[in-house]
């Protein structure tokens, strides 16, 4: 498996105190990597980790399969806290500028990044006058410059409007799917995180809690009734032929997890009593997208 990202015990402490604490995240290539947390719990600090703007207290890193981390950052593009514009420059001016720092000699780069992230029509209007969409948005043409391998997006749907929400989430998706750029994106909006993410890292008071893909996390969240009875077997076939269950399955401890006809839950308890079969306990588990997040990064509690 290629991954364009690998952390090892990576941590970062100020006056001893640590605000990343040896996490190791593993981003493969192709992805969007969805990077959640609350304010606070080290997001921002781990991207500018990876992308050298802080020093690590201890930990390493790999980019690209490679210690050489300056081959690696070399193929980075980021927007990590606010957008960095030239306030009285179009937007053609902006990227005109960040091509002669990166002494990219084609010009027509130019126009092709305007056009992808949609501001080709802006003309003479300053960055100063943009939307704060719009301004996002020019903040990634801006990482587009040196025409990065993997992009680093620190909350850029922060403060958008739906429809600002819409367009960077479709910038997203066009240039991880058309261009094959790798995405990590951190966002409280956890969403639209769902809607384009294909792995997730949950971080929590500077700890990488959990890790998984888009399918993993399908299955965490799902919806089933869960059956413990005396009899297993024999329950799982009066399920199967007495309810019409068509989805159900026994897990290591025994236990009956059934994901279809849960609204028939009575008349499970009922199929299954007149088999003479025991049930100790039937309860229905599974959760929406945002509770699970929330309870993996400490629940309700701030503190």
């Amino acid at each position: 498996m290629e991954y364009l990202l690998n952390t090892n015990d990576l941590k970062k402490a100020y006056l001893g105190k640590p605000v990343v604490n040896k996490i190791n995240i593993n981003i493969k290539k192709g992805d969007i990597y969805g990077f959640i947390g609350r304010n606070g719990a080290g997001k921002t600090t781990t991207m500018k980790m990876i992308a050298g703007l802080e020093k690590p207290t201890s930990g390493s890193l790999e980019l690209f399969g490679d210690k050489n981390l300056n081959y690696g950052r070399s193929k980075i593009g980021t927007v990590i806290e606010y957008p960095c514009l030239y306030p009285y420059m179009t937007a053609r001016q902006n990227i005109n500028a960040q091509r002669h720092l990166l002494n990219m000699r084609d010009e027509s780069i130019v126009d092709e990044i305007l056009d992808i992230v949609g501001l080709g029509n802006t003309g003479s209007k300053k960055a100063k006058n943009f939307s704060l969409g719009m301004k996002q948005r020019l903040a990634i043409a801006l990482s587009l410059v040196g025409e990065p391998e993997f992009l680093m997006l620190d909350e850029p749907i922060n403060g958008l409007d739906p429809m600002g929400i819409k367009d960077i989430r479709d910038l997203i998706l066009k240039l991880n799917k058309e261009r094959g750029i790798t995405v990590m994106i951190s966002s409280h909006i956890l969403g639209e995180l769902v809607k384009i993410s294909t792995r997730f890292g949950i971080i929590n008071k500077g700890e990488l809690v959990a890790q998984f893909d888009s399918d993993e996390l399908k299955e965490k969240v799902k919806e089933k009734i869960k059956i413990r009875v005396n009899d297993v077997d024999r329950a799982y076939n009066v399920l199967k032929e007495e309810i019409g269950v068509e989805n159900c399955e026994i897990d290591s401890e025994r236990e009956i997890s059934v994901f279809d006809c849960l609204e028939k839950s009575g008349e499970i308890s009922s199929a299954l009593a007149k088999n003479d079969i025991i049930l100790e306990s039937m309860a229905k588990e599974g959760s929406d997208y945002e509770s699970y997040f929330i309870e993996l990064m400490g629940g309700n509690n701030n503190d």
